[in-house]
């Protein structure tokens, strides 16, 4: 019996297997699907659960609001520790930025992040 071959739909253009692809393009990948890919077949759904099961997140679940102050000299002081690191919740919205964007939101402000966040979801539906 053989295994059938996870395949995806790009959902925007992505460096795959040394190539460059086009949105829309079909592709059977092995590796972890990321957020650029849409699974096509039920091997490929089963990787997509297992990559957001090992990801810390469930394919069900909807991302909780992010709360955030951010102070007069745009640093968001309730979010940053006494070492200067994100606190959970602004790692948290950083990482969701990064999937939806496949890009890092380098020093943008917490409430920027979730604008655009919400803005993207909404034209995406999700």
């Amino acid at each position: 019996m053989s295994q059938e071959n996870a395949r995806y739909r790009i959902t925007r253009l992505s460096f795959i297997g040394n190539q460059l692809l086009d949105e829309g393009a079909e592709v059977e990948y092995e590796g972890e699907p990321g957020s650029a890919l849409e699974p096509l077949n039920d091997a490929a759904k089963a990787a997509k659960k297992k990559a957001e099961k090992t990801r810390g997140k469930s394919v069900d679940d909807d991302p909780a609001p992010v709360a955030s102050v951010i102070n007069d000299d745009g640093v968001d002081n309730d979010n940053v520790d006494e070492n200067g690191a994100f606190s959970d919740d602004e790692a948290s919205l950083r990482q969701q930025y990064e999937e939806l964007f496949n890009e890092k939101p380098g020093n943008m402000k917490a409430e920027t992040m979730k604008e655009r966040i919400a803005k993207k979801r909404k034209e995406l539906g999700v």
